[in-house]
């Protein structure tokens, strides 16, 4: 058994070997193909990316990883349930079909999106941005990765309890969710915030600029700031600490931030 095979153009001699052969890994990629061949119900992981596909055919029963960006596509098949991975980025995908209950990552940014279907408890990072969403599904509680930028968003579902990465900035946000302990990172910038709910304590970067906020109430694990052009007096972290030391010195006595 031969467990993977690239092809390297679609003359009858390259064809005929690969369907000679019983493979799981085929690798289509960068090849200017218009139509795939035959696929064969071995095959586990197919790589058609950076070609000139508009539709692709139907999908082998086992597949676990489907690597088709970059391409034409308008839509996709049914996707089998066996399905883990699925990068459909880059392409002209007005809409997803209904997604396989064990997918764990999905990649379907730089589309024409107007919604995404349910998606599955075992999901765990989503990657929607550059696309036309007005609004998420419910979230899977399994969810760690969350990067929905540069859309039509008017508010979010409530967050998983395990997410650690929350990009959501160029939307039209009036409110934040509450936001999770798990939370590292929380890119909001550029909504129309007039204030964020309560920071977790172990979050280390906050990017809230071009909003509408009056007040910020900063964890002591931030490392990073960036909260210009709102209604506060400071605009990063380096003027939030000094700010906070006059407005507070009873309560830093003097090092909190090294001051």
């Amino acid at each position: 058994m031969i467990t993977q095979f690239k092809i390297f153009g679609t003359n009858s001699e390259n064809l005929q070997i690969y369907e000679q052969r019983t493979i799981t890994e085929l690798d289509l990629s960068d090849q200017n193909l218009t139509e795939l061949p035959k696929l064969f119900d071995s095959i586990k992981v197919l790589n058609c990316s950076n070609n000139q596909l508009t539709e692709l055919s139907k999908l082998p029963d086992d597949l676990e990883q489907l690597y088709c960006y970059n391409n034409q596509l308008t839509k996709l098949p049914k996707l089998p349930d066996s399905l883990e991975d699925l990068y459909c980025f880059n392409n002209q995908l007005t809409k997803l079909p209904n997604l396989p209950k064990n997918l764990k990552y999905l990649d379907c940014r730089n589309n024409q999106l107007t919604k995404l279907p349910e998606l599955p408890d075992s999901l765990k990072h989503l990657y929607c941005y550059n696309n036309r969403l007005t609004k998420l599904p419910k979230l899977s509680d399994s969810l760690e990765d969350l990067y929905c930028f540069n859309n039509q968003l008017t508010k979010l579902p409530n967050l998983p309890k395990n997410l650690k990465y929350l990009s959501c900035y160029n939307n039209q946000l009036t409110k934040l969710p509450e936001l999770p302990d798990s939370l590292k990172h929380l890119y909001c910038y550029n909504n129309q915030l007039t204030k964020l709910p309560k920071l977790p304590d172990n979050l280390k970067s906050l990017r809230c600029a071009n909003n509408q906020l009056t007040e910020l109430d900063l964890p002591d694990s931030l490392e990073y700031l960036s909260c210009y052009n709102n209604h506060l007096p400071y605009k990063d972290l380096k003027e939030y600490k000094i700010w906070y030391a006059k407005t507070y010195p009873e309560r830093i006595e003097g090092e909190k931030y090294n001051l």
